[in-house]
């Protein structure tokens, strides 16, 4: 604050303010804090930027700051993609670097654009429940012929699982109407865009039809609702939606997704034996750069363990897994 009080003072040059450095230490100082009653204080998290504008140190303008789960960071992200084939050893196939406020569900389609341009593409891509979309599974088939797999999130509608869940209604695509499971057909069928601007079908029942229904309550989520009302995917991405959750279902899906696991023991090698978690340099290029030096380092790795016949590690047992009685 002193040093931006100075160099904004009446008696400082000009050209003081204009250095890049300057602008953003004052962009940090105006999103972070702010004066009351002459008193430095800490902006409350509601009043700061969102996250992806939002600067996280002056030392870097391009690092931002994000949370999975129970980690929070200041930086950036990374995305491994490593072949699987059994007799072969697991090479990094793509290493796609973003700010860490980028969302996994956008990011398929730029690693399949990446091992599209080096000839790598999968018949199968499987990935973790954050990348996985109707939208993304989609453009995987249609424009990669890629088969992308991974747990599609579950229906969050109040009805699902019962009888008046969308899964009930039957859909007439050509006719553009559905049906509800008493047999009464819809009467209005619209092309919206989502709040997420995303393109959705806007269905809608006669208020008439549904207020004589011993079921409305049970069928619509308000209960001033005078009839139901459904938003739909299009067709393709309808049909590939419930698809993909009848088929997590079975033991035989389950099973083959184990496979997926083994990414998380690449991560943890650039973790613990490259330093994949620590950038060494600033701005998103030159991180980006570092991780794709650390992808060739581990496939060196993995290449010599595979020419020279060396076992794969264990999975770790914990100190205190280790104190079990055996038997």
């Amino acid at each position: 604050m002193r040093l931006l009080e100075v160099v904004f003072s009446a008696g400082s040059p000009e050209q003081a303010r204009e250095l890049e450095a300057v602008e953003i230490l004052r962009q940090v100082w105006v999103q972070h804090f702010h004066l009351v009653e002459g008193e430095v204080r800490r902006r409350d998290p509601k009043d700061r930027p969102p996250g992806a504008i939002r600067l996280v140190t002056p030392h870097d303008a391009e690092a931002r700051g994000s949370v999975k789960r129970d980690t929070c960071w200041d930086g950036y992200k990374v995305h491994l993609t490593e072949a699987c084939e059994p007799d072969a050893p697991n090479l990094v196939t793509n290493v796609a670097t973003t700010c860490a406020t980028v969302a996994d569900s956008v990011m398929a389609e730029v690693i399949h654009a990446g091992l599209a341009g080096r000839d790598c593409l999968p018949a199968e891509h499987w990935v973790d429940a954050g990348y996985p979309n109707a939208a993304q599974v989609v453009a995987a088939r249609t424009q990669y012929d890629v088969d992308l797999q991974g747990p599609i999130g579950a229906d969050t509608t109040t009805q699902r699982g019962s009888r008046h869940g969308q899964d009930a209604f039957t859909i007439d695509w050509d006719r553009q109407q559905v049906t509800c499971p008493t047999g009464v057909t819809s009467t209005q069928w619209h092309h919206r865009r989502s709040q997420h601007g995303l393109p959705v079908i806007r269905v809608r029942f006669n208020p008439a039809d549904c207020r004589v229904c011993p079921s409305l309550r049970d069928c619509v989520s308000s209960p001033k609702a005078e009839r139901r009302e459904l938003t739909l995917r299009h067709r393709t991405e309808h049909d590939t939606v419930r698809n993909a959750r009848r088929q997590q279902q079975t033991d035989d899906w389950k099973h083959r997704y184990k496979i997926r696991a083994g990414v998380e023991g690449t991560i943890s090698q650039g973790v613990q034996r490259c330093g994949l978690r620590r950038s060494r340099y600033r701005g998103l290029d030159k991180t980006a750069l570092q991780h794709q030096l650390t992808g060739a380092a581990m496939n060196l790795a993995r290449i010599d363990a595979h020419l020279t016949e060396t076992p794969r590690a264990a999975t770790r047992i914990s100190h205190f897994a280790q104190l079990r009685p055996a038997g």
